[in-house]
């Protein structure tokens, strides 16, 4: 049950909710989303998929900064949440949850983190309506 909870923040779209997320992060977090209509499962997929990362990055990653970025095209969309920590990162139950989220709203995770140059979380969705 709780895995399929939507944060109620999402009414308003899904700039204003990872605004709020991000707001009060102990690093800085650099955030550009685009706007654009999302179905429910692809703005709570998006929205967890931010969520999980910021938090990856602040507990595990040593980041002095984040960067997260989201963009549609060609019906799907595109987030990137990067940090410029200590890399390494290594499959546990947060990645492969939030790889097993994306998939099951038909999308894919990719995970790039070499040891000592930052971890990059890149996740593809699908916009549905």
């Amino acid at each position: 049950l709780a895995h399929g909870a939507r944060p109620s923040r999402l009414d308003d779209g899904l700039g204003p909710p990872l605004a709020h997320l991000v707001r009060d992060c102990a690093v800085p977090v650099e955030l550009s989303v685009e706007d654009v209509a999302l179905s429910d499962l692809a703005a709570t997929t998006a929205y967890f998929v931010v969520a999980e990362s910021v938090a990856n990055a602040l507990k595990h990653a040593g980041a002095g900064r984040v960067r997260v970025e989201v963009r549609a095209g060609a019906g799907q969309l595109h987030l990137t949440v990067a940090d410029d920590g200590g890399g390494g990162a290594q499959d546990g139950f947060g990645l492969t949850s939030l790889r097993d989220r994306v998939a099951s709203a038909g999308g894919l995770v990719a995970v790039t983190s070499p040891a000592g140059g930052g971890t990059t979380v890149a996740a593809v969705i699908p916009c549905g309506s």
